[in-house]
């Protein structure tokens, strides 16, 4: 990291505040950045994931800034403009994109695929090439759970693999994303003043 907590602030956990659910690329970010001291506070939205830092309940954000097949993630960018928020680190992760569904399911049998704004424009080609009815939905991760419990073999979601391992959906197919290259970047924001630079 590129930035110390103060002595007085000394903690071996950092409560960390993120768009999506488990299983989302944000938190394999938080988890690469750091490692056990991660505590991930998940959130359906931007917003909500910078009123818990500006308001002083977790140490840190993490939130998507760019990816490079569809460039900036204006969504996130806006919501963190509006703080007086400070980087403290950057990663770029490779994204693959899977097509996930409930036991019994097939790519076959799917109907319907549901993904994330960001994640139908990475897969676009595929789910052209497939032929697939698609649906936006807020948060991929979150949607997965809900497809669990719903147990519906004609519907599937896109995400990244770690989504079948938090909610028990099966990887049907994948990696799906148009480009090998995908990768995103996420930037790990705190407060002004909470953390110093180091000498």
């Amino acid at each position: 990291m590129n930035a110390t907590a103060p002595s007085t602030q000394e903690a071996t956990h950092w409560r960390v505040a993120y768009q999506g659910a488990p299983g989302a690329n944000s938190e394999r970010a938080g988890l690469t950045l750091l490692a056990e001291r991660f505590i991930g506070w998940p959130f359906a939205n931007f917003a909500d994931v910078a009123a818990m830092l500006a308001s002083g309940s977790c140490e840190f954000a993490l939130v998507p800034v760019f990816n490079s097949t569809t460039g900036p993630i204006r969504e996130a960018i806006n919501v963190i403009r509006e703080h007086d928020f400070v980087a403290v680190d950057t990663i770029t992760l490779a994204i693959e994109h899977w097509l996930l569904g409930v036991d019994g399911a097939s790519r076959h049998r799917i109907r319907e695929v549901l993904a994330h704004p960001q994640v139908i424009a990475q897969c676009a080609g595929w789910l052209s090439w497939r032929g697939y009815e698609f649906r936006e939905v807020d948060d991929g991760a979150i949607a997965a759970q809900e497809l669990a419990q719903s147990g519906r073999r004609d519907v599937g979601i896109l995400g990244p693999r770690a989504i079948s391992t938090a909610t028990g959906l099966y990887c049907l197919e994948g990696p799906v994303q148009d480009r090998a290259d995908n990768r995103t970047t996420f930037r790990l924001l705190t407060r002004r003043g909470l953390f110093e630079p180091r000498a």
